[in-house]
């Protein structure tokens, strides 16, 4: 297994429950934090049940009940009827890790590895860890290492598709003095701009955290992330934090929206390494969970000698297909604040449009009622 994030650690709680050696390969070492919007949907909450996590997640995160979306000076409110939860990534990930351990599976943090070459009967790794290079094999090798992972060759069978208009990611954890602007407690405040979007979750400890997908061409024009964000604060109706949220270091990431291939001879990718849509309503971290547990049956029939090839292929296309597309569309329709404070404007008079608007934003989360309002 390479990588411990929700998608790598999953598939490792997964292979390990199936009796399989399970041995995962993460470069960092842990607790660390991650670029992440830091929401889990109630999809996310059923694999954490599913793994027997999720009364353990509850406790360590913030119960989601609201989605507000504000544009232009407007805001839509979206209470919900069924929750997911806020939580920090340098919380989630231990928690996940420790659980696959105590599965059976073995960690080894701080490592680094490549793929050396694969045969008939494995795959041949080179793991370091700053003491020296060893070599490994297995059976089957599942990639978990997210978006700018280099396990995988970058170029050839393995090169990603990066959509041509793909937004670029940034995101940083503020303390309660910058950060409680943005959002209200159990509320996942979404802000949209000419430069982007940016969404705001209030966590267990009192931060705040913040993610945005930016477009590189208006986020260069502005001088960078930090006068992007501000900008969105500004034409959303925030101004009194856009200057200290313009001040905020910001981390960055890989062009968001990308595709790739997502199976090879005895290798599987999953989580944001197999691809990756923008997300709008904290569908990453789900879509990563449930791709790992889903990955390990696979993963057993290609070391018993069963597997056909381009089941997983399949499996992934069907457990992912129809939520990508809603949040492309959702994603292409933030690229337009004007649209979107439009939308707001007409929601406020025609209850029909406002609850159109409320199920484009819940998604899966199911509303109960909404409401516009200004921002």
């Amino acid at each position: 297994m390479i990588g411990a994030g929700p998608a790598g650690s999953a598939a490792a709680f997964g292979c390990a429950s199936l009796g399989l050696r399970t041995v995962i390969i993460e470069k960092s070492k842990f607790p660390r934090d991650k670029v992440c919007g830091g929401c889990i949907s109630p999809s996310g909450m059923q694999s954490l049940e599913q793994m027997g996590l999720d009364r353990q997640v509850r406790h360590s995160a913030v119960a989601i009940r609201t989605f507000a979306l504000a544009a232009g000076g407007r805001m839509l409110r979206v209470e919900l009827d069924q929750d997911g939860v806020a939580i920090g990534r340098d919380v989630l990930d231990s928690i996940l890790l420790e659980h696959a351990v105590a599965r059976g599976a073995t960690a080894r943090l701080g490592t680094s590895a490549t793929l050396e070459s694969v045969c008939a009967d494995g795959c041949r790794l080179a793991a370091s860890d700053g003491k020296g290079t060893r070599t490994l094999n297995a059976g089957v090798v599942l990639v978990a290492d997210g978006l700018a992972g280099t396990f995988l060759p970058r170029d050839g069978e393995w090169s990603p598709h990066v959509a041509s208009r793909s937004h670029f990611g940034v995101g940083a954890r503020l303390d309660r003095d910058i950060g409680w602007a943005l959002c209200e407690p159990g509320t996942i405040a979404m802000r949209c701009g000419k430069a982007g979007y940016v969404g705001a979750v209030r966590l267990h400890d009192g931060s705040v955290d913040v993610a945005a997908a930016l477009a590189p061409d208006v986020t260069k024009r502005l001088g960078g992330p930090g006068n992007a964000i501000r900008t969105i604060a500004i034409e959303s109706g925030l101004a009194s934090a856009a200057e200290s949220l313009a001040n905020v270091r910001w981390r960055g990431t890989a062009l968001l929206t990308r595709r790739r291939r997502v199976e090879g001879d005895r290798i599987f990718v999953v989580g944001d390494a197999a691809g990756y849509v923008e997300p709008f309503t904290g569908e990453g971290m789900s879509w990563a969970m449930a791709a790992g547990l889903g990955v390990a049956t696979h993963a057993r029939a290609v070391c018993s000698g069963e597997y056909r090839a381009g089941t997983w292929t399949l499996e992934w296309k069907w457990m992912t297909s129809r939520r990508r597309a809603a949040c492309r569309m959702t994603s292409l329709a933030l690229r337009h604040p004007a649209l979107i404070s439009a939308s707001l404007a007409l929601a406020g008079r025609l209850p029909a449009v406002c609850g159109y608007l409320a199920s484009a934003i819940s998604g899966p989360w199911r509303f109960s009622q909404s409401e516009p309002a200004r921002a």
